[in-house]
């Protein structure tokens, strides 16, 4: 398997060691404050100010359906990831190393070793928790055979009002 490598950045997070593909990684960063969303779904355990833009931070065990992990807080580090022109933060507890590695069978590299460590994959953890977010706000996938407007601001779907014309023509 010499010829199957994979740029990764291999991180720690719950005490489990796990790696993701640096083509979707952008920069490793540091939290700044973190605020909850109330009503958001399990999966995005916050948000934060990253030089002028908000960035969700998204809890990767619940959008694995693995449980829950820790509650981001400033000073936390975080892969920043860019998917589709999204940007996210999934936190980490600590970064180890970018590497090269042998891939493995089943989602894994290989590190130096030996040692399998699995790879997660940011844009399937993005999409998952678009799509939670979208069922929380009441959105679906299905496209309407008219498209229905979108508030500028929240992306939500807007619901057009009754106009008041009875006429048909």
């Amino acid at each position: 398997m010499p010829d199957d490598l994979k740029n990764v950045i291999v991180f720690t997070l719950a005490g489990v060691r796990s790696a993701a593909e640096l083509r979707w990684v952008r920069e490793v960063i540091s939290l700044g404050f973190v605020t909850s969303v109330p009503t958001a779904p399990p999966g995005i355990a916050g948000a934060f100010n990253l030089r002028g833009h908000l960035v969700p931070v998204l809890d990767i065990a619940a959008l694995a359906r693995a449980g829950h992990g820790a509650s981001p807080r400033q000073g936390d580090s975080a892969l920043l990831v860019e998917i589709d022109g999204v940007s996210a933060a999934l936190r980490v507890d600590k970064v180890e190393e970018v590497a090269t590695l042998p891939a493995a069978d089943a989602g894994a590299v290989l590190d130096g070793r030996g040692r399998p460590v699995p790879l997660i994959d940011p844009a399937a953890l993005v999409r998952q928790a678009i799509a939670d977010a979208n069922a929380v706000r009441g959105d679906d996938d299905d496209a309407p055979a008219q498209p229905t407007p979108r508030d500028p601001t929240t992306g939500a779907r807007v619901r057009l009002a009754f106009d008041g014309d009875t006429t048909l023509g």
